[in-house]
């Protein structure tokens, strides 16, 4: 399969949507009509917003002109502590291959790519969750469990 790759732009923007959609139907559940449109109208705005400010980095793989995989980096800022010294963060979501597609290196190249756009924004750290099979890919490159225990709380 031959694979070019691009940063994606604001006219990539349905089909960042339909692939987000794909990947939280494969990981989680899939979304009911009413809950399709709604959730592809918030990520329509989420993409619009944030693919301009720079605040999200997306990739594309395509082959054949389809594109067939897509990766992002959420890029924010913390106060800076003694481990992050200018508190850049990289949070990488939405690693997801066409089934398709998959075994054939995409996914480790589009990893690259967000870890090289990483060292050039300055960023001190890069973390994710991993699907369980992504996590070898992740765990080949140096991904480690963080030191912390790392708790949520759910606002509804």
């Amino acid at each position: 399969m031959n694979v070019t790759y691009r940063r994606a732009t604001i006219e990539d923007i349905e089909i960042l949507a339909e692939l987000r959609i794909k990947f939280l139907a494969e990981h989680f559940n899939p979304a009911g009509e009413s809950e399709y449109d709604a959730l592809k109208k918030e990520l329509r705005k989420y993409f619009t917003e944030n693919i301009p400010s720079g605040a999200l980095i997306a990739w594309l793989a395509a082959s054949d002109r389809k594109v067939v995989a897509t990766a992002g980096m959420v890029v924010w800022r913390i106060p800076a502590n003694n481990s992050m010294k200018n508190g850049k963060l990289g949070y990488i979501l939405n690693m997801y291959t066409l089934p398709e597609a998959r075994g054939q290196g995409i996914c480790t190249a589009l990893l690259e790519k967000l870890i090289d756009d990483a060292k050039s924004l300055g960023l001190n750290l890069v973390h994710l969750h991993a699907s369980k099979m992504g996590e070898p890919i992740y765990r080949k490159r140096g991904f480690r469990e963080p030191g912390d225990v790392e708790l949520v709380l759910r606002i509804d």
